[in-house]
């Protein structure tokens, strides 16, 4: 059975609100686990919050982006948020391999692990096993993308794991009634609320129209990069006024670890996270950490060339 018609079997059992309930895992799970010069963000902005990911589109191309964003405090420390989505092109993870290379420490997202000890090859084979792990596969597949942690080396010696260990993540949603399920909810209940300004909602009609005329994956990649729109929102509405384990307490355990390197005299860190942290990530380095915002640049992690600019490209021969 080919692409196209295993990604019509997916869309074509859907209502409304269970959309909803596919659209926000894959959006989740894809960010939360040509680039542009970097420009420089004004004082005003300071307490503004930033986009950190976003859709591209014009007759002939189509691109998802990830941000990355420099702070620099009183002291000269310098960190830079790493927002990564974590299907992707292959290219896309082998430019920051050498970005990573730049840093004194490089922190990284990773539920589960022994903090205190390096990453193995083994540990790497034992975090793709999990269930998240296994729906980022079957969509990265659909959508011929390549999976993260086949192509970021997280054996490099200055990596750092700035995240929760298993133990603690479940002892933490347990404590607070958290799992996937009330989460997705909560985002839900948020988005009909609010009402969404996403001009390009999901629909039957276009996500068909778009993988008959772009094929499966290019197909695919559109109808879900166009969704991007509203990832932080939905995030928010996840969120609530407490936050989640998921997103805010993973990020204050990540800014515990900054602080530890930062007490070691590191002067040059990253933070490498799910886009959809960053966020949140970037108000508590201002509002509790001192820091102030430089430049933000963005790498692109999906780019699709639409049947027009094939089809220009051919009539030109």
């Amino acid at each position: 059975m080919t692409d196209r018609y295993h990604s019509i079997i997916i869309v074509s059992i859907m209502s409304k609100k269970i959309t909803y309930w596919l659209l926000l895992p894959i959006l989740i799970s894809l960010t939360i686990f040509a680039d542009e010069k970097a420009k420089q963000i004004n004082k005003g902005e300071q307490s503004e919050s930033l986009d950190f990911i976003r859709f591209k589109e014009n007759d002939f191309n189509a691109s998802l982006e990830t941000a990355s964003a420099k702070y620099i405090n009183d002291d000269g420390v310098e960190v830079e948020l790493i927002g990564v989505v974590h299907i992707a092109d292959k290219k896309y993870y082998q430019e920051f391999n050498e970005q990573f290379k730049k840093y004194d420490s490089l922190l990284y997202e990773m539920v589960g692990g022994d903090p205190d000890k390096p990453l193995t090859k083994e540990d790497l084979a034992a975090n793709k096993k999990n269930p998240m792990r296994f729906f980022q596969l079957l969509i990265g597949g659909m959508m011929k993308l390549d999976f993260q942690l086949d192509h970021i080396d997280y054996t490099a010696k200055n990596f750092v794991h700035a995240d929760m260990t298993m133990e603690t993540f479940q002892e933490r949603q347990k404590a607070k009634g958290e799992n996937l399920f009330s989460l997705i909810e909560k985002s839900i209940e948020a988005q009909e609320k609010a009402g969404s300004q996403n001009k390009q909602q999901f629909n039957f009609a276009s996500m068909f129209k778009l993988l008959n005329d772009e094929g499966g994956p290019n197909g695919m990649k559109l109808a879900l990069g166009r969704q991007f729109h509203d990832i932080e929102s939905m995030i928010g509405g996840m969120e609530g006024p407490d936050g989640s384990v998921l997103v805010a307490e993973r990020n204050i355990t990540a800014l515990k670890v900054m602080e530890s390197e930062m007490k070691k005299g590191k002067k040059n860190l990253g933070i490498f996270y799910g886009a959809a942290h960053l966020p949140d990530f970037d108000k508590r380095l201002i509002e509790d950490y001192g820091f102030k915002r430089t430049t933000k640049t963005w790498n692109a992690a999906w780019k699709i060339q639409k049947s027009a600019a094939k089809k220009a490209l051919k009539d030109s021969i």
